[in-house]
């Protein structure tokens, strides 16, 4: 992954992903130009992953799943029938 000059790092998170007979652990990545303010996101596979960022990698997980979870359920109170 590759963070150009006008770029930063906005967040970071884990999802891990599995399937039958596979599984992942990526490192999602959201990136910001600051030139126009577009916003790109990239992920950082296993092998590119630091011994910090596997340390940090649970704690993240379960915060990721819990924030999406809680937010969706806000965003579905505010839902109009």
């Amino acid at each position: 992954m590759q963070i150009g000059k006008h770029e930063h790092i906005v967040t970071a998170f884990a999802e891990p992903a599995s399937g039958p007979g596979w599984s992942n652990s990526p490192v999602w990545v959201i990136i910001k130009s600051t030139e126009d303010g577009t916003l790109r996101m990239d992920c950082l596979q296993p092998a590119e992953q630091t011994s910090d960022i596997a340390i940090m990698y649970s704690i993240s997980s379960i915060a990721h799943a819990s924030m999406v979870k809680f937010v969706r359920a806000a965003l579905s109170k505010g839902k109009k029938s």
